[in-house]
Parts: C-alpha cells; sequence; structure tokens
C-alpha cells in the first residue's frame, strides 16, 4: 500500500480553512470516509489529492448565483 508523502498531507485546521467548514466538519468527513486521511498518533492529516479542488464556499456562492439568474 502506497503511503502518501507528508508534503501531500494537511492538518485538519489547514484542511477545514481551505474548504470553509469547520475542524469538526473535517474530521466527521475523515470518519465517513468523505476523505482520505492517516493517522499520525491520535491526529489525522488530511490527504491532500482528496479535497475537492473547489473550496466549499466558493462553491457554494457560485451555485446561489446561477440560481438568481433569470
Amino acid at each position: 500500500m502506497n503511503k502518501p508523502q507528508l508534503s501531500a498531507l494537511m492538518t485538519v485546521k489547514e484542511a477545514a480553512e481551505y474548504l470553509h467548514v469547520s475542524t469538526q466538519t473535517v474530521r466527521r468527513w475523515a470518519r465517513d470516509n468523505l476523505l482520505k486521511y492517516v493517522r499520525l498518533g491520535k491526529e489525522y492529516r488530511i490527504v491532500r489529492d482528496s479535497l475537492p479542488k473547489i473550496p466549499m464556499q466558493q462553491k457554494n456562492s457560485e451555485n446561489l448565483e446561477r440560481k438568481s439568474e433569470p
């Protein structure tokens, strides 16, 4: 099994800031296998490639703009 390189990992806080969600949400998504992660001791490290390419807040605002167009 290939393990991700450390440079390909993000802390939960970094992933949460990138996605514009809480750290609890990132941990829940990891536990629910929506995000790939590795455990380092008691801490999660999120695999950068498993994150959506567009942050959540930006994606959601684009969807709202499209809905409000005539």
